[in-house]
C-alpha cells in the first residue's frame, strides 16, 4: 500500500525537477545563470527532458503492481538524479575550485 505512494512521490519530485529546469532556461535561479552560460542552458534542457520522462514513467510504474518495474525505475531514477546533480554543478565546481 505504501510502496506505490512513495514511488509516486519520487516520480512527482523528478517530474517537478524536469519541469522546473525546462521553465528556467531563460532566467537565473539560485547559483545558476543559464542566460550567461551556454553549458548550464544546455544541461538544463537535457536534464529537464530526462527528468520529466523519468518522472512520468516512474509514476506509471508505481501503479502497475510490478515490483521489478518499480525497483528498476527507482534505481534508474536515483542514478540519474545523482548524475544530474554532478553534471549541472560541474561548471560551478570547476570555476570556483
Amino acid at each position: 500500500m505504501l510502496l506505490p505512494i512513495f514511488v509516486t512521490l519520487f516520480g512527482l519530485i523528478a517530474l517537478f525537477e524536469g519541469i522546473f529546469f525546462l521553465s528556467h532556461l531563460h532566467k537565473p535561479f539560485m547559483i545558476f545563470d543559464p542566460t550567461t552560460s551556454k553549458f548550464i542552458a544546455s544541461q538544463l534542457k537535457i536534464w529537464g527532458v530526462i527528468m520529466t520522462v523519468i518522472g512520468v514513467v516512474t509514476i506509471i510504474a508505481a501503479w502497475t503492481n510490478s515490483i521489478a518495474f518499480i525497483v528498476i525505475m527507482v534505481i534508474i531514477g536515483c542514478i540519474l538524479e545523482t548524475q544530474m546533480a554532478f553534471s549541472i554543478t560541474s561548471e560551478f565546481r570547476s570555476k570556483y575550485h
